[in-house]
């Protein structure tokens, strides 16, 4: 397990990483008890989860900071404590794996659904069937909701998703191209991110994704995002990811 020390240093590098994005009235120090839950919860399931991939484990390893920079942040955004993947009530749930449903893609990855080829697509957006917003808006993440983004990847065991696109508080940035990770025969399809993006509250996201028409004209793939969420004990209860948008649960939120 990852020693409270070690990560006393990995919170220390967390701070400076929030000075140099000017988050540093944004977040709170967590508490020795809190460290030692987040260890637990990050060897858990970003570690021993992945006993078989190393490749994803040394992903996860090299982010510690920017997944802890995103706990200090979700404690001060809730005002609470956190309290890892089963948190008490009134608590702060993380680092957990991100879920589509906190970012309005649908009940699971794959319901984006068939992809149109040869121009670029909507992936997240306040247009989708979960979300029932408009087509090509972005969605603004809710006060309950703080997540870090390390990587994207495609769980299709033929990904055609060439490369992809993510529009932030209404800043393109630069195209990740894809589609050179996803052909390694044989590889876990995983585009690790040269900077992480970290989600808090009311920002906003749009990502859109391009295949070649070569392809056909539509295509299969099941883009995913890769990192750690935290969310709020209450709306961590719920399993029902159609309740999920809206200001109720202010998980996520259309535009």
């Amino acid at each position: 397990m990852i020693s409270i020390e070690g990560l006393r240093g990995r919170q220390a590098n967390a701070r400076r990483m929030a000075e140099s994005l000017g988050l540093s009235g944004a977040v709170k120090d967590l508490t020795n008890d809190e460290l030692e839950v987040f260890g637990r919860a990050f060897e858990r399931q970003f570690i021993v989860q992945y006993a078989e991939r190393p490749m994803m484990q040394d992903l996860y390893v090299r982010h510690l900071d920017a997944i802890l920079l995103g706990a200090m942040v979700a404690k001060a955004q809730m005002d609470s404590n956190i309290d890892g993947e089963m948190p008490g009530s009134g608590k702060i749930g993380g680092p957990i794996p991100p879920r589509a449903g906190f970012f309005g893609i649908g009940d699971d990855w794959d319901d984006v659904g068939a992809i149109t080829t040869g121009s670029e697509q909507n992936w997240i957006h306040s247009g989708t069937t979960l979300m029932g917003g408009t087509a090509g808006n972005p969605i603004k993440i809710g006060e309950n909701a703080v997540h870090v983004i390390i990587a994207v990847g495609s769980y299709h065991p033929s990904p055609k998703i060439e490369a992809m696109k993510f529009e932030i508080d209404g800043k393109e940035r630069p195209v990740i191209i894809t589609g050179w990770a996803q052909r390694q025969p044989g590889s876990v399809h995983v585009k690790e991110l040269e900077n992480e993006f970290l989600f808090k509250k009311n920002t906003t996201v749009k990502a859109t994704v391009f295949a070649s028409a070569q392809h056909g004209t539509t295509v299969n793939d099941i883009p995913y995002l890769i990192g750690a969420s935290y969310i709020a004990e209450a709306q961590l209860r719920v399993l029902d990811v159609a309740t999920l948008p809206g200001t109720t649960n202010a998980v996520v939120m259309t535009t």
